[in-house]
């Protein structure tokens, strides 16, 4: 009887959303952080801020950078700025421009900045669910996920000797590239004029959290300058020139 019964809840778990699902990390509630003592530490740190003269843009301030990047919360503006120009930040899962076209508009043709950041972290959890297995995931997340069927349906195919060899993390990082590189080339077209007329250049990088590029952690790679995506073109290209070879080495190119 107990044997029949083991047997029941391992078939009732498989056809509730599969190994995949079971093996997936759970995050847990944080015991000993209500959320009124979030709600305090946000507010003191907005008044800290102020008290130490932090720069409040005036109204019709017109910001350096669209920024089109996922939700991840490492992912902040001290990374890819020093503070000089204002940073106009579209946030989607994976950085895909399709979920969050109306806002890329806007930063695009309304504010009308001359760069266009696509922003994917190396580990990007968007991707890694992706290629994992996402239907026991609810529904609004499942559709997103949906999206990157364009981006990423061709990358990995099964019957490819070399790819069988690859890593999960091998493929996780071919993936991942292959997103930006999609995101960016879907950008060039739907914003084209601009980009022909040279008043937009769309950068597709990666934020190298896991230091796959071995240049060191969270270091922000180009891997992707207006649908180019050759390391040697690019660090060739007259927009890099003033950067030096010595860093377009260290932060140019996959």
């Amino acid at each position: 009887m107990k044997k029949l019964v083991f047997i029941l809840l391992i078939l009732c778990l498989g056809t509730a959303g599969g190994v995949k699902a079971r093996m997936r990390s759970v995050y847990k509630l944080r015991a000993g952080v209500p959320p009124y003592e979030i709600i305090k530490k946000m507010l003191v740190g907005n008044n800290q801020a102020l008290k130490h003269g932090i720069k409040l843009y005036e109204p019709g301030a017109r910001p350096d950078i669209t920024w089109l990047t996922d939700p991840d919360a490492r992912i902040v503006p001290s990374l890819i700025s020093s503070g000089e120009g204002g940073i106009y930040t579209i946030r989607n899962f994976g950085s895909q421009l399709e979920l969050s076209a109306g806002a890329v508009d806007y930063g695009v043709r309304h504010l009308l900045t001359p760069v266009l950041l696509i922003t994917v972290d190396s580990g990007n959890e968007a991707v890694r669910l992706f290629m994992e297995g996402y239907g026991d995931l609810p529904g609004a997340l499942r559709r997103d996920l949906d999206h990157l069927h364009l981006a990423l349906s061709h990358v990995y195919d099964k019957n490819d000797k070399k790819n069988k060899k690859m890593s999960f993390k091998e493929r996780l990082r071919k993936n991942v590239e292959a997103n930006i590189d999609y995101q960016t080339d879907l950008a060039v077209v739907r914003y084209h004029d601009r980009v022909r007329s040279g008043r937009l250049v769309v950068l597709g990088t990666v934020l190298d959290f896991d230091n796959i590029y071995k240049h060191g952690s969270g270091r922000l790679i180009i891997i992707n300058i207006n649908g180019e995506r050759s390391p040697a073109k690019l660090r060739k290209m007259p927009m890099l020139s003033t950067i030096g070879r010595e860093f377009a080495n260290l932060c140019v190119g996959r």
